[in-house]
C-alpha cells in the first residue's frame, strides 16, 4: 500500500511539473503568432479599406490557435445581435483568449491596450499602436523563450524531485 502510495504521488509531482513546463514552451509560439496576425491586421487597416469584422473574420481565418480564437470572437462581437463597440469586444475576446492559452496577464495587457484605438482612432494612429503592440509582443516573445529555457528543465526535473521526496517521506 505505501509503494502504491509513492508512486502516485511521484506520478501527481512529475504530471504537474511536465504539465508547467510545457505551457512554458507553448508561450513563445503563441506571442509569435499574436504578433503575425497583428502584422496582418496592420496591413488591413493600412493598405485595405476592410471593415472590422471582415478584417478579424478573415485574420481568424488564415492564423492557427490562439490568433484565431482571438479574432474569431472579436469579430462575432462586433455583428448583430451583439454589435458592440470594437474596444469591448476587443477586450472581451481578450479576456477569453487569456483564460484559454499561455499567456501572462502582462501578454493581456499588451493585446488589451490596442482596444481604445480599434476603429475610433484615424488610420495611421490604429497602425501606429498596432506597432507599438508588436514591438511590446517581440520583447514578451524574447523573455518568454529565456524563461522556457531556464525554467522549463528545472519544473520537468523538480517535479520528479519533488514527488521522489514527498513519496520517501510517506513511506
Amino acid at each position: 500500500m505505501g509503494w502504491l502510495g509513492f508512486a502516485l504521488v511521484l506520478l501527481a509531482c512529475s504530471a504537474w511539473g511536465w504539465q508547467r513546463a510545457a505551457e512554458l514552451a507553448r508561450r513563445p509560439g503563441e506571442l509569435r503568432v499574436l504578433r503575425s496576425a497583428l502584422q496582418a491586421l496592420e496591413s488591413e487597416i493600412a493598405f485595405g479599406v476592410t471593415p472590422l469584422p471582415e478584417a478579424f473574420g478573415r485574420i481568424a481565418r488564415l492564423y492557427p490557435e490562439p490568433a484565431a480564437t482571438l479574432f474569431r470572437q472579436a469579430a462575432a462581437l462586433l455583428v448583430p445581435p451583439r454589435s458592440q463597440t470594437a474596444a469591448a469586444a476587443w477586450e472581451e475576446a481578450v479576456d477569453t483568449l487569456a483564460r484559454t492559452s499561455a499567456l501572462t496577464p502582462d501578454d493581456g495587457g499588451i493585446l488589451r491596450a490596442l482596444a481604445p484605438y480599434l476603429g475610433a482612432t484615424g488610420r495611421d494612429d490604429q497602425v501606429r499602436h498596432l506597432r507599438l503592440a508588436m514591438a511590446r509582443l517581440e520583447a514578451a516573445e524574447a523573455l518568454a523563450r529565456d524563461q522556457d529555457q531556464r525554467w522549463g528543465r528545472l519544473y520537468r526535473y523538480g517535479g520528479v524531485l519533488a514527488g521522489a521526496f514527498i513519496g520517501l517521506l510517506l513511506l
